[in-house]
Order: structure tokens, then C-alpha cells, then sequence
């Protein structure tokens, strides 16, 4: 089957306001695809639409505005299957009009451009021997990240780190540091901008981005273990934690990791099969505590200690060996998910990639 056109949908929760319905919405994908893909025939009857939903955090209420979509979809007759994200497997989506897949996308989105397509190198050993640790901070306005690193500027010395303040952001990275006056937080800005593998960064007008991929594998090759910086960092007891490619790059480069991001996190990998090595740490609990301020000085104990002295590196190896292998298998099986939806379609399962894109959507490759 050639007659299909992927749409990644995740927009539309922002742009839905400039549209007078989901119906002129949907006219302009169905539009789209004739534009960007000349053989689509959108009005025959094997065409179909597969849409996606897997870059962005949705909030359950997001979801009446893709229901409308989707009706709007199903009023013009047109077929539709949605690829989104595991991290809402076990929610309630109901009401979708449409065919419902699920990938974890971000493990899957480092295997398949790391793997399959080479776009760069794994670190294959742990070096135990390593006396610096990795923290890098994509967009910098966020208390796990800019703030942890102010908190962690005693230890950077032994630290691999990145941190990426331009104009854009400085105003919100600002707001993060009460205590600091004009002078002190500027000082601290040009002292610590740091790009250590040269990162292809978009800088856009009041964010950056950068997709993770291509990284140099050398800084995983040099260094003891990681401090995670994640997307999100949300301290609710009954968060349902987002897990991006910042830790799944990690585990497949075979490196040991301290976790911030949003509580449950450690216990989210734990369901998948990963290990998380808290208990290795003297603040085992630290990706369960409630209070900002709390969960940072945590990491920065527990990063304090694995600096000065990692215990147990024959355990921690072993750790980080199934961590890894373990990746690859659920990848794999990610894989075999993909490549059965292609056969449900008819679609060859040459054609995964164009199905569910890795491509990064900002078109930093």
C-alpha cells in the first residue's frame, strides 16, 4: 500500500483557536497531503491517514480537542489510525474515533537513529575508572537544570556540564534564583555557558532546542555516571512521570544515573525491567520526595557521594550491562509492534520509519 500520509497531530492543541472548526482543520492536513506527497490520492477509498501524538506531554483534557479531530475525520469518511506515546497506555482515552497504537517512542526514537540509522556512535563500556560525572542541560528555565547546576558549581570541576542561557531564556532562568542578586546571577551565567560537544542548539526567540541526537559518544566513554536533567520535573505523589530520549541515550551508552525529573520516575523504569541504583546512593529515596528545593539537595548529596566515593562498581556494572541490554530488547519488541501495524495496513514494514517518524520535527539533524 502507497496510498497513506503521516501527520503528526500535536499542534493542534495550540493552533485549534485558528480554525473555525476541527472540520477546516482537517481540510488543511487532508490538503497537506496532497501537497507533500504527490502519489496521495486522499479521496480513495484505501486512502489512510495515520496520525500521531508522541513529542509532547498531553493532559487528558487535551484529548476532547483530538476527539473533535478525529469525528471531524470520521464525517469525511476518511480512515485513520493514531500512533501515540506508552506513556498514555494505561490512561483512560476513550472516545477516540479512531484505530489506537502505542510505541515508546523516545526509547524507540534512540534505538532506531542510534542503531538502525548510525547517526551515532555507542559507548560500549563503562568506565568505572572515570573520575567526572555528566550533567547536560538542554533548555536551561527549568529548576532541574539550571538551578541543580548552580546548586552542584562546588563539583563541576569534576563535571562534564552544559548550559545554554541566551536572551531568550535569561529572563525565566532569572526567576529561578531568588537569592541571587543582578550581578551574582550574571557572573554566574558567563562563567558556566558551556556547549562541551559542540550541539547543533536552535536557538529560538525565548526557548532553544536541541533533539539529543547526534552526541558525541565520548562524553558517556568518559565519565563515572550521569545526572539526568529530564523535561519535566514534577514533584506530585501521583505524577505519571515522562521519560525522553535524555535517559534512554544514557542506558544505551551504558552509564549509571542519578534521575531528576519528575517523581516516580526511578519507579517507572523499574516496570519497564531497568534498574535504578538508589540503593547504591545514601538518599535512596530522593526521586520520591515532594518539595523542589528537598529533591535538589538530594541529588546534590547523592551526586556529592558517588564523586568522592562509588561503592559496589562491580554490582553498578552488571546494572548498567542489563540496563542496556534490556533497552534493546524492548526496542526491538517496539519494532515488531510497528512492523505489525504496517502488515495490518498492507504497508511494507520497510516503511516503519515513515509510519512513526524519528525525524526531529524542529529539523535539527
Amino acid at each position: 500500500m502507497n496510498n497513506f500520509y503521516t501527520q503528526n497531530i500535536e499542534m493542534y492543541k495550540y493552533e485549534h483557536q485558528n480554525y473555525e472548526s476541527s472540520d477546516h482543520y482537517a481540510d488543511e492536513i487532508l490538503q497537506q497531503a496532497k501537497v507533500n506527497k504527490n502519489s496521495v490520492r486522499t479521496d480513495a477509498d484505501d486512502f489512510l491517514l495515520v496520525t500521531t501524538l508522541l513529542w509532547e506531554r498531553h493532559l487528558l483534557e487535551d484529548f476532547q480537542l483530538y476527539k473533535n479531530l478525529f469525528d471531524s475525520f470520521k464525517r469525511k469518511k476518511i480512515k485513520t489510525i493514531l500512533i501515540i506515546d506508552s506513556h498514555y497506555h494505561d490512561k483512560e482515552i476513550s472516545g477516540l474515533s479512531t484505530e489506537i497504537h502505542y510505541v515508546n517512542y523516545f526509547l524507540w526514537r534512540t534505538y532506531d537513529k542510534v542503531v538502525r540509522q548510525n547517526k551515532s556512535k555507542i559507548n560500549l563500556t563503562w568506565n568505572d575508572n572515570s573520575t567526572k560525572f555528566l550533567i547536560l542541560n538542554g533548555k536551561p528555565q527549568r529548576t532541574n537544570r539550571i538551578r541543580l547546576l548552580w546548586k552542584l558549581k562546588q563539583y563541576l570541576s569534576k563535571a562534564i556540564w552544559s548550559l545554554h542561557v541566551h536572551s531568550g531564556t535569561k529572563q525565566e532562568c532569572r526567576a529561578l534564583f531568588p537569592e541571587l542578586n543582578d550581578q551574582e546571577f550574571n557572573k554566574f551565567v558567563k562563567e558556566y555557558n558551556n556547549n562541551p560537544d559542540k550541539a547543533n542548539i536552535i536557538f529560538q526567540e525565548n526557548s532553544l532546542h536541541y533533539g539529543g541526537i547526534p552526541y558525541d559518544e565520548k562524553m558517556f566513554g568518559n565519565s563515572l555516571f550521569r545526572v539526568i536533567t529530564e523535561t519535566d520535573f514534577i514533584v506530585r505523589e501521583d505524577v505519571s512521570p515522562w521519560l525522553t530520549e535524555k535517559t534512554f541515550i544514557t542506558i544505551l551508552n551504558n552509564l549509571p544515573f542519578i534521575m531528576a525529573g519528575d517523581n516516580n520516575s526511578l519507579y517507572k523504569l523499574r516496570s519497564m525491567g531497568f534498574r535504578t541504583f538508589e540503593n547504591y546512593l545514601p538518599v535512596p529515596h530522593y526521586d520520591e520526595l515532594r518539595d523542589e528545593e528537598k529533591k535538589l539537595d538530594a541529588i546534590v548529596t547523592n551526586t556529592a557521594y558517588w564523586i568522592g566515593s562509588m561503592q559496589d562498581k562491580e554490582a553498578i556494572a552488571e546494572d548498567v550491562r542489563h540496563n542496556h541490554d534490556r533497552l534493546i530488547v524492548i526496542a526491538n519488541e517496539n519494532l515488531k509492534n510497528l512492523e505489525n501495524i504496517c502488515k495490518k495496513h498492507s504497508i511494507s514494514t520497510l516503511r516503519v520509519e515513515e509510519i512513526c517518524t524519528t525525524f526531529d520535527i524542529m529539523g535539527n539533524e
